[in-house]
């Protein structure tokens, strides 16, 4: 049963391959626009392990996007979405699902098991801790994110990141602006929103957000994870889409100077 179903694989990555789709145990953090896809494909792709981690429930406005959800599970957890779709689509895995938000302190024992972390969140706060537990295990993180500006522009990009060839931080792609809000207190927010005029926190996650945009981001990331899990070819380490121009491209790494968490944590875990 298991070779008639992949039988549509073999003849790019092999059986090999795809033994080693099945041997992976990958971590979603984030299970909504983008994590619902990625779930999805990594599940369709054969990945039988699978550590899942929101604490967000479904709401009524997550129906144009959340890929497994009805109206009947308005008010339900997403993690549980994505637990059984997962399960609907391999009965056979093995699902750690817990509806809450990713803790560093509670959840880097649980991903020291894992072969990848897949982070699909919103909040430059969250990455940030994300990076942190990949660097400290020397855990290859693959970052998500979409978007949809005023102006016009919509699309996403991806950053791989492994073997402390790069991070989010060290390719600018943390705000430390959102990071240095994170830590502040209700007075110190409240004087942050009269300096730059908006309550921030009011904004939430309202803006627009369409699934094909995050389907294509989604599977952007999931052929990066597939060519690294098989060996077909190295990972690009970031790629953007460009909906709005129709293009999909891959940035060259710069030079860059040193950096705390792929340099420093992450080296010296690999080198131990």
């Amino acid at each position: 049963m298991a070779e008639e179903r992949y039988a549509r694989h073999l003849g790019l990555f092999g059986a090999e391959g795809q033994e080693r789709i099945a041997r992976a145990a990958v971590a979603v953090i984030g299970l909504g626009g983008l994590g619902s896809h990625v779930t999805q494909q990594l599940a369709y792709l054969g990945v039988r392990r699978f550590l899942l981690r929101d604490g967000d429930m479904v709401e009524v406005s997550n129906l144009n996007r959340l890929i497994g959800a009805s109206e009947a599970d308005v008010g339900e957890r997403k993690v549980g979405v994505a637990d059984r779709l997962i399960g609907a689509i391999e009965p056979n895995a093995e699902i750690d699902a817990e509806a809450r938000h990713f803790d560093s302190a509670t959840d880097a024992a649980a991903l020291a098991g894992v072969d990848l972390l897949v982070g699909c969140v919103d909040e430059d706060a969250v990455r940030l801790d994300l990076l942190r537990v990949a660097a400290e295990l020397a855990l290859p993180y693959v970052d998500l994110a979409s978007d949809v500006t005023p102006d016009g522009e919509y699309g996403g990009r991806i950053v791989f990141a492994k073997d402390g060839e790069r991070c989010l931080s060290c390719l600018g792609e943390l705000d430390q602006h959102a990071l240095a809000r994170a830590r502040m207190s209700a007075e110190q927010r409240v004087a942050d929103d009269a300096i730059y005029g908006v309550d921030r926190d009011a904004l939430g996650d309202a803006g627009p957000s369409v699934v094909s945009v995050n389907g294509v981001v989604a599977s952007l990331a999931v052929t990066e994870i597939l060519v690294w899990l098989t060996g077909l070819r190295e990972p690009r380490g970031y790629l953007t889409y460009r909906g709005d121009r129709a293009t999909v491209g891959a940035r060259a790494d710069g030079e860059r100077g040193y950096c705390h968490y792929c340099m420093s944590l992450w080296g010296s875990r690999r080198g131990s």
